[in-house]
């Protein structure tokens, strides 16, 4: 991707859905596998040591306070899934977890987090709330388990595949005569997944509107068990704003420099973080013009007006409305 940021996004909470697991750790029955080995297994295997934020724990769910605000809320019952809240109580990204109409009812381990024990059958999922990231771990122990692991962030929310395999969650805003703004509500890396031999194996995601999917293709692979496969989740109490614009206006905006961008659009909502980044606009614009095949300009926004600590940035995008 061709893109210019001038200021880098902040890093708020990152979630980290563990889809599936890694070797070198306790071992698991074939039957219901028990909480606290599920929990102690993950924390084994995990890439990067958590440590779990302290938690209200009530008959119905485990509510985390993350130091820059907002929550993550984690059901006791599997299909309650997970929802996260802004620091000023507007709810951000709503997921399900995997398999949770087979899951047991959630228990809150000695480590903090919370474990779903799953069986022979049905992979268990692992949750923990830290300040930094929310790791989702589930756990694949044999090729009669599944490839798919679905993540459905509710209605209204649409799932994007980006260029390089990463995904965005988001959620329309109000629309202007340069589209419709959005919300960005998750932001997910590119996947990755590997066996219990160190050996990569396949992974990517499918999206079907609000479900985002990663596919790990370990079934019938000459692969180790058990696996693990590791996206993680950008910001989830953090709502970013975005607008795109389409090839027209971005060639309107790369030719008329300040002008055309004061002249090609009408932002709306998102007014003041254009004319603050015009500069940026116009510049990423001629990128875009000049790349082929052509591409189109997109502003992101930490929020869609101008407030203390905003972050924005600029770059370039292809394909939806760049057309």
């Amino acid at each position: 991707m061709t893109s210019k940021r001038f200021i880098k996004p902040l890093a708020s909470s990152v979630v980290v859905l563990t889809a599936v697991f890694a070797g070198g750790t306790p071992a698991y029955a074939s039957t219901d596998a028990d909480p606290q080995d599920v929990a102690a297994a993950v924390s084994e295997a995990a890439p990067t040591d958590l440590a779990a934020l302290p938690a209200q724990q009530s008959q119905d769910e485990v509510i985390s306070t993350f130091n820059e605000g907002g929550t993550a809320s984690v059901g006791i019952d599997p299909l309650a899934g997970l929802t996260f809240t802004t620091d000023s109580g507007e709810q951000g990204a709503t997921m399900t977890i995997p398999g949770a109409d087979s899951l047991s009812d959630g228990v809150v381990a000695e480590d903090g987090s919370v474990t779903y024990a799953g069986n022979a059958h049905v992979p268990s999922v692992n949750v923990l709330t830290a300040e930094d990231a929310v790791r989702i771990s589930t756990v694949i122990t044999s090729g009669g388990q599944t490839e798919n692991f679905d993540y459905d962030f509710g209605a209204g929310a649409t799932v994007e595949i980006q260029e390089d395999g990463s995904a965005l969650v988001l959620r329309d805003g109000e629309a202007t005569s340069a589209g419709t703004s959005e919300q960005i509500v998750a932001d997910i890396d590119t996947p990755w997944a590997t066996d219990a031999a160190g050996a990569a194996v396949e992974t990517y995601y499918v999206a079907d509107g609000s479900v985002l999917t990663q596919v790990v293709k370990h079934q019938g692979a000459d692969v180790a068990y058990p696996v693990v496969a590791d996206p993680s989740y950008d910001q989830p109490n953090i709502i970013q704003h975005r607008i795109r614009f389409n090839r027209a206006e971005t060639a309107t905006i790369a030719t008329g420099g300040w002008g055309g961008v004061i002249g090609s659009f009408t932002c709306g909502i998102m007014a003041p973080v254009c004319a603050l980044a015009s500069g940026a606009l116009a510049y990423n614009a001629g990128v875009a013009q000049n790349s082929n095949p052509k591409r189109c300009v997109q502003v992101t926004a930490t929020s869609p007006g101008i407030t203390p600590g905003i972050i924005w940035w600029v770059d370039t995008y292809a394909g939806g409305p760049c057309r």
